[in-house]
């Protein structure tokens, strides 16, 4: 196992999933914008990118989860960690 909990996630694969998802170009998801305030992600939007994010990593989200799902490194931060825990 790697030392970098992050290794098993790629961050422009999300970057790119979460654009597609959302309708957007990737370069507006930038690392920092927030997915509410700045890209006008609302609830239900944000529960159908935990459904991909779930898919693509076979990993399980909870609703808890989904809320804190900020911005790309907040989601980048729980992926891996959860793709992490799942090896």
């Amino acid at each position: 196992m790697s030392g970098n909990p992050t290794a098993g996630v790629n961050r422009e694969d999300l970057r790119a999933l979460i654009a597609e998802e959302l309708e957007l170009p990737t370069e507006e998801v930038t690392d920092e914008a927030n997915l509410k305030t700045d890209l006008a992600v609302d609830s239900l939007t944000a529960m159908e990118v935990a459904v991909q994010l779930e898919k693509k990593y076979r990993i399980k989200i909870d609703e808890e989860e989904i809320k804190s799902l900020t911005t790309l490194a907040t989601i980048h931060r729980l992926v891996s960690a959860k793709v992490e825990t799942a090896r």
